[in-house]
């Protein structure tokens, strides 16, 4: 398995769903798809390419979900997403550039049920370098939140 597009119909990528599939390159996720699950493209080594469909609905991107995609160099986050779970992109070594199509309100914990944490800067959010850097290393262990 090399690229996939996942069809229309599908809502949810369940908890290790693409889990070491080493040999896929590239997706394209629906804009009905609302979650990914954890652990759903972890261990994905060869993965450089992630498309969101137009007017993606996509919500909440479960821990661990791109961990050690090591190949992803780039991904926007879709301006409806409100939780990135930690180790998200862990281990994604050669990402540099994450664009946030939505850069406000957005803040960190150590808790997934928590109601409040570490604000993020939505400045640091629009700089898509720092936006990686935070993703991938500095609140790499923290589970993301906005609103």
């Amino acid at each position: 398995l090399t690229s996939i597009t996942i069809p229309d119909s599908v809502t949810s990528i369940g908890d290790g769903a693409f889990y070491k599939c080493r040999s896929l390159t590239s997706i394209t996720i629906p804009s009905s798809v609302t979650s990914i699950g954890n652990y759903a493209f972890e261990d994905c080594s060869s993965l450089t390419s992630i498309t969101f469909g137009e007017n993606s609905k996509l919500e909440s991107i479960g821990s661990h979900a791109f961990n050690d995609c090591s190949s992803l160099t780039s991904i926007t986050i879709p301006d409806n997403v409100t939780s990135i779970g930690s180790y998200a992109f862990f281990v994604c070594n050669s990402l540099t550039s994450v664009t946030f199509e939505n850069t406000q309100g957005w803040w960190c914990s150590d808790s997934s049920s928590a109601t409040s944490g570490t604000s993020i800067s939505s400045s640091d959010l629009a700089d898509p370098a720092t936006a990686a850097k935070y993703l991938t290393d500095t609140y790499c262990d923290y589970y993301w939140n906005r609103g």
